[in-house]
């Protein structure tokens, strides 16, 4: 198995796994995944063992490869820590890049990629490696409840677009104070993004 066939197979998993058509908990067969990704049975599952140490899924002998349980104390969890990473490094920030208006975003646009993109996007100016890494895990763990979020948040078009915009001026404390009410946001609607995440999506 080359480097190339690796990193396609597990970029191909990854967005595969977190995009919202699995249950918390589902088992997951490496034979079954390599069908829908066209792939060889040996790169899915070593592409699987990388995403149990990057905590996208999860082993357990009983069950083997799984999809990460979701309860409410750990996706508090993630929410803050993806919040206090978007402002981790606030002093650096510039604003440099093309801003992204909400009219960008068309009801056809993804508002998960957009919002993954305005994260990551806040961050990457401060050129630190791993704190990129870090935001980019945050977003891939988060990505399937993201998902879920349009039931119950009408606006986040216009949420999504204000934070760029504050990035974009390079208003650092209206950024914080942006990202903390994101983050807010999302903590009142645990116990119903939970509860979405265990029902059937059709």
């Amino acid at each position: 198995m080359t480097p190339k066939v690796f990193e396609r197979t597990y970029l191909a998993l990854k967005r595969e796994v977190t995009s919202g058509r699995y249950k918390p908990g589902q088992r997951l067969q490496a034979r079954s995944l390599a069908d829908v990704l066209n792939a060889s049975t040996s790169p899915v599952t070593n592409a699987m063992r990388q995403l149990v140490g990057e905590r996208v899924l999860e082993y357990t002998g009983e069950d083997g490869f799984i999809i990460p349980w979701v309860n409410e104390q750990r996706l508090r969890d993630l929410f803050r820590w993806s919040a206090w990473l978007a402002v981790a490094s606030p002093e650096e920030i510039d604003g440099a890049g093309v801003q992204l208006q909400a009219d960008d975003l068309t009801p056809d646009d993804d508002i998960v990629v957009a919002t993954e993109r305005v994260f990551l996007a806040l961050v990457g100016q401060v050129q630190n490696a791993e704190l990129i890494r870090q935001v980019d895990n945050a977003n891939d763990r988060l990505r399937a409840v993201r998902t879920l979020e349009n039931r119950l948040i009408s606006d986040q078009r216009d949420e999504i677009a204000g934070l760029e915009r504050l990035r974009h001026e390079g208003n650092k404390p209206a950024l914080r104070r942006a990202v903390s009410r994101y983050c807010r946001r999302r903590l009142d609607i645990v116990p119903q993004l939970v509860g979405l995440s265990y029902q059937d999506r059709h």
